[in-house]
């Protein structure tokens, strides 16, 4: 491996361990010596690649952007020009897309959460430069389907939204009160028809169901 190679990887190593930390206890909670000891690196290591904690949580958020734009833009571009008979299932695609995202990538939903709860709060520009353009993107692909259902199209993204992140992170008690969630696959096919349901009739689509949405199957 050459050096270029090298330094790129111990880059990527550092980046993820500090994503793994940040979505663990925060960005508040969290210190480059922390970073150092998860990468397995001297905190020197660190610091070469980036100078201060809020460059890396400002690169950690970025790919965590980079993810969700992956997402969820071609979905919701399907979803704004599909035709009438195929807006349900443009719907469902939309909303699996957003589950297996957040069910493959838990850290994006829980650095989010960190976020609400006012995590890395002197990092005001954050929801304007990388949340907000995504959200209004996703907004705006539903506010037609929205309008003829008598929906308010923010608050329906929203809704998704915190369904969707607050099962990935906590899932749901079982009837001996036991956690459980995205490692139950029972569990998440239940979710997923749930969400297909909650927010095609918000929207006003009841279209072809996907496999194994029928409630109890």
């Amino acid at each position: 491996m050459d050096s270029a190679a090298a330094e790129d990887g111990g880059r990527e190593l550092v980046v993820r361990a500090a994503t793994r930390l940040f979505a663990a206890l925060g960005y508040d909670g969290s210190s480059i010596a922390q970073v150092a000891e998860a990468a397995g690196v001297e905190p020197e290591q660190v610091t070469a690649h980036f100078a201060a904690k809020r460059e890396l949580y400002l690169e950690v958020m970025e790919q965590a952007r980079r993810l969700l734009a992956d997402s969820v833009q071609l979905r919701a571009e399907a979803l704004l020009t599909a035709a009438p008979q195929d807006r349900a299932r443009a719907l469902h695609d939309f909303v699996d897309g957003y589950i297996d995202l957040c069910v493959a990538h838990p850290e994006v939903p829980a650095l989010w959460a960190h976020r609400w709860l006012s995590d890395a709060s002197d990092i005001s520009d954050l929801e304007a430069k990388g949340a907000q353009p995504l959200t209004t993107y996703v907004v705006d692909s539903i506010a037609p389907l929205a309008a003829e259902a008598g929906a308010d199209p923010l608050h329906t993204t929203y809704t998704m939204i915190w369904c969707i992140h607050g099962f990935v992170l906590s899932g749901v008690l079982d009837g001996a009160g036991r956690r459980s969630g995205i490692e139950d696959e029972e569990q998440l096919r239940r979710f997923r028809a749930h969400m297909h349901r909650l927010v095609g009739r918000l929207l006003g689509l009841s279209g072809p169901a996907t496999e194994g949405d029928a409630p109890g199957a």
